[in-house]
C-alpha cells in the first residue's frame, strides 16, 4: 500500500511559490523592496501562453516607484523564475462607488488617478541559452 502523501499538489505549490516569491523580494534595492510589500503576486499565462509574473500594485504611485527599478526587477525574475517570459506591472482599480452622470466630467481635475479596470505594463524577460557547444 503506498503512503499518502503530507501535502497535496496545491499546498507544494503554494508553498513553492511563496518561496520564490520571498526569495525574488529579498533581492531587490530596499526601496523596492518596501514598495512590493504592498503589492500581490501572481502567475498566469498570456493569451499567446508566454508565463507572466505579475506584480499587482495597489496604487499608480506604488506602481510609479517600481518603475524605477524595473530593470532590477526583470533581471532577478530572469535568474530566480526560468521559464517566466514576461513581467506585468499592474494597477489594482480602487473599490470607488459608481458616479452618477451629473458627478462625471471628461476631464478629471483631481491629481489622483483611479483606473476603473486593471492596467498592466507588459515588460519581456529575456531567456537565458545554454550553449552547451563552448
Amino acid at each position: 500500500m503506498l503512503s499518502q502523501p503530507k501535502f497535496d499538489d496545491r499546498a507544494l505549490n503554494e508553498s513553492f511559490y511563496q518561496a520564490l516569491i520571498e526569495r525574488f523580494h529579498d533581492t531587490l534595492p530596499n526601496s523596492s523592496q518596501s514598495q512590493l510589500l504592498e503589492c500581490r503576486f501572481g502567475f498566469a499565462p498570456s493569451p499567446t501562453g508566454v508565463k507572466t509574473f505579475f506584480i499587482v500594485s495597489p496604487s499608480l504611485s506604488v506602481a510609479e516607484q517600481l518603475l524605477v527599478d524595473i530593470d532590477q526587477i526583470v533581471e532577478r525574475v530572469q535568474t530566480l523564475m526560468i521559464g517566466v517570459g514576461q513581467v506585468a506591472l499592474c494597477i489594482e482599480p480602487q473599490n470607488n462607488p459608481v458616479e452618477t452622470p451629473s458627478s462625471s466630467s471628461v476631464c478629471h481635475s483631481s491629481p489622483a488617478f483611479h483606473p476603473q479596470y486593471m492596467m498592466c505594463k507588459i515588460f519581456p524577460v529575456e531567456s537565458y541559452s545554454l550553449n552547451l557547444d563552448d
